[in-house]
């Protein structure tokens, strides 16, 4: 409806600048859905308070116009009310999308306890137990109370093994006790993922596909815009927003240009996505390795 609007902005200064005349034939054929689909949307959104119905005593919709074509009066359905709650509800939907990306974050910080555990895990039919019951719970839509319920006890599992573990090692000789291997470090691990840097040749030669969507940036801000315009295109989900506040900016172009480049081998990249940055956070796949492949690769 708004795209029928005459008007840049709706304005209550003439009829067509919050007005949309249009029949529901004209906009199901825009929308490319049925009437009667047209016709109940109209409804709801018109109880919802959303729209209001500006009818004619016929109650049809059209347009007076004067000598210049311009559109005198005109009765349908005025869009006002929508321009009125703007406020509201882009402040609405900046909270959805923040309360989906804590679950978002929340689920794969799960997916990645069950991996950890996973590799810790000894033939214990409890513990097994266990892990059914999340990869159960992950593939269906839970809430985020039971996730973090399942996040505390599979912490509880992996806590009780690696204490096991670490007493063991404690145990086994006095020369292990001073290691301090960087590897092993997760504070080390962060900072050096934060100060990887790859150099513009670099990124020529291993991500091409996505240099050349990224040529024409005009800062930086302009490039984090056109990243995230490709994350949405592979749809790589709200995984890619969480990812932005705990990595570099290296490290998002090297995940984002290994799977663009590659897109069409990966049936659902932002599965794919989850499993790089899993084996990334673990230590198994060193971010700078991905520039290799990608060369070996073309």
């Amino acid at each position: 409806m708004i795209s029928f609007v005459t008007s840049d902005q709706i304005a209550l200064d003439q009829d067509d600048h919050h007005i949309c005349f249009a029949s529901n034939a004209a906009i199901a054929k825009r929308t490319h859905v049925s009437v009667q689909t047209v016709e109940r949307h109209i409804s709801t959104l018109v109880e919802l308070g959303i729209i209001r119905r500006v009818m004619s005593a016929n109650g049809k919709r059209w347009a007076r116009r004067d000598r210049q074509g311009r559109v005198v009066t005109a009765t349908g359905l005025s869009l006002m009310p929508l321009s009125e709650r703007h406020a509201e509800f882009i402040q609405e939907a900046q909270g959805h999308a923040d309360r989906v990306l804590k679950f978002t974050v929340l689920r794969d910080k799960v997916s990645a306890a069950l991996a950890r555990l996973r590799e810790l895990l000894a033939n214990d039919a409890k513990i097994s137990g266990l892990m059914v019951t999340v990869r159960n719970a992950l593939r269906r839509k839970p809430d985020a109370n039971l996730l973090r319920e399942l996040l505390t006890e599979i912490s509880v599992e992996i806590s009780e093994i690696t204490q096991a573990d670490t007493e063991n090692l404690r145990a086994s000789g006095n020369e292990i006790e001073g290691h301090k291997e960087d590897s092993l470090n997760l504070e080390v691990k962060k900072e050096k993922l934060s100060q990887i840097q790859v150099s513009t040749d670099q990124m020529e030669r291993c991500f091409p596909r996505l240099c050349s969507e990224l040529r024409f940036a005009k800062d930086q801000h302009h490039c984090d815009r056109l990243m995230d315009d490709i994350a949405e295109y592979l749809r790589l989900g709200q995984t890619w927003y969480a990812m932005k506040s705990t990595l570099g900016p290296a490290i998002r172009f090297i995940v984002l240009g290994y799977i663009f480049q590659r897109a069409e081998k990966i049936q659902s990249p932002g599965a794919y996505l989850i499993s790089l940055l899993a084996k990334i956070e673990k230590g198994e796949l060193a971010p700078m390795a991905m520039l290799s492949r990608t060369s070996n690769a073309t």
